[in-house]
């Protein structure tokens, strides 16, 4: 046990053997007061802006203003999303507008040729009119003319000449 002892002793001693020489150490390279002095003038110099711009960074005034530029830069990504979905909707709009107008145009003209058409066919129709008139005219008169001859001829005539007329006016009526 006294081994013991004494190797404790000895390792106490040693500590404050070092203890003693770092303490020595240290106080041989004291920092002269005159570099003390600034160094620490300097600190406190920066120490103060920075505590004074923490302390104004952390204002309400700041955090308000904060807060109200993430809110109008969400509102301005909205808006511009919005934007977009005009602009889109407004180009196929464009576009249809556009396959619209062209349709107009072929409808007026399809129109106008169908109107140059039926007015082909009306005159056709009117000529048919007036040649079966005519027709009928003459067939009266050869009629009348030669009821003493025969009747039953004319009317014949008339029955042959009156489905061809027709059958003329409306093969002109399905072109």
């Amino acid at each position: 046990m006294l081994n013991k002892e004494k190797d404790m002793s000895e390792s106490v001693m040693a500590t404050d053997k070092g203890k003693d020489a770092s303490e020595s150490a240290r106080c041989g390279r004291k920092l002269p007061l005159w570099l003390a002095l600034p160094l620490l003038l300097v600190a406190a110099g920066l120490l103060a802006p920075l505590i004074y711009f923490a302390v104004r960074a952390n204002s309400e005034a700041c955090l308000d203003g904060l807060r109200a530029q993430t809110e109008c830069q969400g509102l301005n990504q909205h808006l511009q999303r919005q934007l977009h979905q005009a602009q889109e909707v407004l180009h196929e709009k464009e576009a249809e507008a556009a396959t619209c107008e062209q349709t107009v145009v072929t409808l007026r003209d399809s129109l106008k040729k169908e109107q140059a058409r039926v007015e082909e066919l009306q005159g056709e129709l009117a000529t048919l009119n007036q040649q079966l008139q005519d027709a009928w005219e003459t067939l009266r008169g050869q009629s009348e003319s030669s009821a003493e001859d025969n009747g039953s001829s004319s009317y014949f005539l008339l029955f042959l000449l009156l489905p061809a007329a027709l059958f003329v006016i409306c093969k002109c009526l399905k072109k």
